[in-house]
């Protein structure tokens, strides 16, 4: 039998998928599928694809969980289970970058990425040499540099209204954060229409300070910009539901027209003029008695629960650092709807969801 080199053959792929590759060549040679000694370029090439087709059947799960790694940070942000960290994935909720930096003394690696419609997260990994000590008060300075295709984002009116957030990510039970290895979290929330799919992401952390920014009198503890890019996959498009019926927001009956929903966040449609109602009466008044809690449409509409077809309910836990990105209300008079958006505590079943619980005025509403 001819003695190949299968490392040689094998193609230029990540490694996992490489090895087994070389493991699945050396298996049909030991298995003798060739059953004789020609040493042929069309016999080897018959080889590498029967290779090929056995350990692509064989690599599906590897490529989609274990080459793709959940970070421990985002796992404790939205609490996948191991079916929902593989269907994520898969669907191109969640990316694993990897891509590191390393400039005086700092290395900073892009570790995960989010993207959901009106939503970007990414999750980075700081680790410092022995000079450098690294506490709470660590950040970067000048805050946020986002591009989209090379445009700043502060510069993007298709966005529409927009927010950034950043900052050290402290969710409770990571046990890796020390004073020479912090996680920094980066988020942009977007209510406009614009279609992200294929684009390319920019972004920019300068110089790592500590005692906050330069501009709060912070102090440049090592100098230098790490930049990321990364292009998006197809954004997929939220679930609508047609929900058309009222619920009890602590003492306003407003009639919910319709909600949106992703495994990440959700957008509600409030009847307009049954909606604004709670601030007339803001307006109007100064003490809140009775179930008027005094709060705003977004604190009334806040979901700290769900629960599935199968009666199973879900609670939300937003105490440990659960869920990722910002949440807004928008007045849209001319459609005769309010729209509210914030993000899930935890990642849900979008296909198997029955209800939703606002936990501030503790009313059930049934969307599907």
């Amino acid at each position: 039998m001819s003695d190949h080199n299968w490392k040689k053959a094998a193609p230029e792929v990540p490694e996992e998928f490489h090895m087994k590759f070389v493991e699945t060549l050396e298996q049909i040679e030991n298995k003798k599928i060739i059953h004789h000694k020609k040493n042929s370029r069309k016999m080897m090439i018959r080889i590498l694809a029967t290779a090929a087709i056995l350990c692509s059947l064989a690599v599906t799960t590897i490529v989609a969980g274990e080459l793709f790694q959940w970070n421990d940070v985002l796992k404790k942000r939205l609490n996948p289970s191991k079916e929902q960290q593989e269907s994520l994935a898969n669907q191109g909720y969640i990316k694993g970058i990897g891509q590191s930096q390393t400039q005086n003394g700092v290395t900073i690696t892009l570790v995960n990425t989010v993207q959901d419609q009106n939503l970007l997260y990414a999750l980075f990994k700081i680790e410092t040499d022995d000079s450098i000590f690294m506490d709470d008060t660590t950040s970067f300075e000048d805050g946020l540099n986002i591009k989209i295709d090379g445009t700043s984002t502060y510069d993007m009116d298709e966005l529409g209204s927009r927010g950034a957030g950043a900052g050290l990510a402290y969710p409770e039970g990571i046990s890796d954060i020390s004073p020479h290895l912090q996680y920094y979290e980066v988020s942009l929330s977007y209510n406009g229409d614009y279609d992200l799919s294929g684009k390319t992401v920019q972004m920019e952390l300068k110089n790592l300070t500590q005692g906050g920014d330069k501009a709060e009198n912070g102090k440049v503890v090592a100098e230098g910009v790490w930049k990321f890019e990364w292009t998006l996959d197809d954004i997929l498009s939220m679930t609508k539901l047609d929900v058309n019926r009222k619920c009890d927001f602590g003492g306003y009956e407003i009639t919910v027209d319709a909600m949106e929903i992703s495994p990440l966040k959700y957008t509600l449609y409030l009847d307009y003029e049954e909606a604004m109602k709670v601030y007339e009466d803001e307006r109007n008044r100064f003490e809140y008695n009775g179930d008027d809690y005094g709060m705003d449409l977004t604190g009334r509409a806040h979901i700290d629960q769900i629960r599935y077809q199968d009666g199973t309910v879900v609670k939300m836990d937003y105490e440990s650092g659960g869920g990722i990105g910002g949440g807004e209300e928008q007045w849209i008079e001319e459609k005769g709807v309010v729209k509210i958006s914030e993000s899930f505590a935890q990642v849900i079943d979008v296909d198997k969801l029955e209800a939703v619980h606002f936990g501030n005025v503790d009313s059930w509403l049934t969307v599907r």
